[in-house]
């Protein structure tokens, strides 16, 4: 295993520092919530600039200038380059973190998902290295997923460093990768969309918030330091007529066919080279080759696919060029990604919907010539469709494209596009572009949930976890609130002298309750209709009585009602994860 910590040292010193000095300080944990999603966005806008200005560097300085060097080669000048990136990126991410290998977002997804947010210091330098390699030299790739995973390791760096639960880190990692997203696309919308949508996957005030704080922190440092000019240059359109809704719709439907190939094409090309007898060092180069003769029949299939894009809004391309581009993008990038490069699909999606768009805007066009929007507007609309589709995702791909061309008149056809795609493509395949990663790890949380033969055959004692705050019932409300501090928890069970539970508070009732009648006792805050679990529930059963009760503090009780343990989403997919190994061990 190759050791970076000479380079980058074992531990994030000034942040550890930082914490340290800010944790003498006392804030309400509203404000302490507040104050660290703006470090997290300033860090994150930070990481972000210096990952443009280091892509740009390598593109310029480095690689163009190989490229340059290589002109006698003619339409091959370009294979070099992208040869000589791969072969650097294959070693870094194989030996240094294989987590930065793909397109990142699932690994963040496991991360929130199996491991409390728990996300290696390293994963930033290094993702942010190969990635910009993988993307200067002229792979088939893009940003979002880089930007996504270093914004999160960044988020979870902070978060331990403040001592936060599993919950509240998984918090900042969506915080932070909203901070990636935000400044890189000079989008905040999107970025706070995404990380609830993709990364979070779940909708709360206090995590709305504090993603919202980190999106719109980094997206200022972006507009400061880099500009605040759309990445894309596009016409103004609007909807000609409400009819046309339905050919928007449509165009949902055929972007969720694509997705769905080009999601399987990934995965095909990607199990390909798994299966290769050759070392996972040098897989890259041999995907390098493939996208360098890509690149020799056209251009425009090498890197992200943006300058593409413009090309397919300003309809520069016939629609015969437009079928081999598409199916060619879904190619380059498979080669890229599956062979162990280090880059996102949000780009190049955005490039297969662009396409897709425009040739059927091009047929429509010819059909309904007096009652359709022009051929832009159906591209600009394909870009989220597709999108929306393979992430499963439409919220963040209406308001990412929407921000990134600064159209409003196409609100509407957005909606019925990407609804319409998300629809179908959910009713052909049942997974995301990410949750196909995550499943084939058996990481993701719907797998265990999934397997109802284990999952109800495994009692949820396993997943009790011994490790709780508590307290007695007739100690005062201001006690249990400073004690739910010390243990930096927002929930604390109340229990008899004989460790028989008498209910579960959470600090936020706790605190109202204390402001409307000081000298409380810590019953009268007691939530009656929370969840409780006894002997005889399974995994599964534990499973639903969260869902149900839309908490993730599940106490489990013997039959006379004394605590046993807690579980939550964690130590039940862990116990999980365990028996499902006891099992195939047998």
């Amino acid at each position: 295993m190759l050791d970076v910590s000479k380079f980058f040292g074992r531990r994030v010193k000034p942040v550890a520092n930082f914490a340290r000095q800010a944790r003498r300080i006392r804030f309400s944990e509203n404000q302490t919530f507040a104050l660290m999603a703006i470090v997290v966005g300033l860090a994150g806008g930070l990481a972000a600039v210096g990952f443009h200005h280091l892509i740009n560097f390598l593109s310029d300085e480095i690689f163009g200038r190989i490229a340059e060097f290589c002109e006698p080669l003619g339409k091959f000048r370009f294979l070099p380059p992208i040869m000589l990136g791969a072969l650097l990126v294959g070693p870094l991410v194989t030996r240094a973190a294989p987590e930065a290998k793909g397109h990142g977002v699932p690994e963040v997804m496991e991360a929130v998902t199996r491991r409390g947010g728990r996300i290696r210091t390293r994963v930033a330098y290094i993702k942010a290295i190969a990635s910009a390699l993988t993307i200067g030299s002229g792979g088939s790739a893009g940003r979002e997923g880089p930007i996504v995973q270093i914004g999160s390791a960044i988020g979870s760096t902070i978060a331990r460093a403040f001592r936060m639960s599993d919950r509240r880190r998984s918090t900042f990692v969506a915080a932070g990768a909203a901070a990636g997203v935000a400044a890189v696309f000079n989008a905040p919308l999107a970025g706070v969309f995404f990380a609830l949508e993709v990364v979070l996957r779940s909708f709360t005030a206090r995590g709305f918030s504090t993603v919202v704080i980190s999106a719109v922190t980094a997206n200022a440092v972006w507009r400061v330091m880099v500009g605040d000019e759309s990445i894309l240059t596009a016409e103004v359109y609007r909807l000609e007529e409400p009819l046309e809704l339905l050919l928007y719709g449509a165009l949902g439907v055929f972007a969720a066919v694509i997705a769905v190939i080009f999601v399987r094409v990934l995965y095909f090309i990607e199990d390909k080279f798994e299966n290769l007898s050759v070392i996972a060092d040098l897989r890259p180069v041999i995907g390098a080759v493939g996208v360098g003769i890509l690149g020799a029949i056209s251009i425009d299939l090498l890197g992200s696919g943006l300058a593409g894009i413009d090309k397919a809004l300003a309809g520069e391309f016939t629609v015969k060029f437009i079928l081999f581009l598409l199916v060619g993008k879904m190619i380059a990038t498979a080669l890229t990604l599956g062979s162990g490069g280090s880059g996102g699909i949000f780009s190049p999606s955005l490039f297969i919907g662009a396409l897709l768009g425009s040739a059927y805007g091009e047929l429509v066009n010819q059909i309904f010539p007096d009652s359709t929007a022009p051929v832009g507007a159906y591209a600009i609309v394909g870009m989220a469709a597709v999108f929306a589709a393979a992430a499963q995702a439409p919220m963040s791909a209406i308001f990412i494209v929407f921000e990134m061309t600064n159209d409003f008149g196409l609100i509407m056809p957005l909606m019925a596009a990407c609804a319409a795609a998300t629809v179908v493509y959910t009713a052909i395949k049942k997974d995301s572009i990410y949750e196909v990663k995550l499943r084939r790890k058996r990481a993701l949380a719907s797998d265990q949930q999934g397997d109802e033969q284990q999952m109800s055959s495994v009692l949820l004692v396993a997943a009790a976890e011994a490790k709780y705050v508590a307290c007695f019932e007739n100690i005062l409300l201001a006690e249990a609130i400073n004690l739910m501090d010390r243990n930096r928890e927002d929930v604390l069970l109340v229990v008899s002298h004989d460790r028989a539970l008498k209910g579960v508070v959470y600090k936020r009732d706790a605190v109202t309750a204390l402001k409307e009648v000081p000298n409380r006792k810590v019953v009268d805050a007691i939530r009656q209709d929370h969840p409780v679990a006894h002997p005889g529930a399974t995994l599964e059963n534990g499973m639903q009585l969260l869902e149900n009760g839309n908490t993730n503090f599940l106490p489990v009780l013997d039959w006379n009602d004394r605590v046993l343990g807690v579980a939550n989403r964690i130590s039940i997919t862990r116990a999980y994860e365990v028996s499902l190994k006891a099992f195939d061990e047998k």
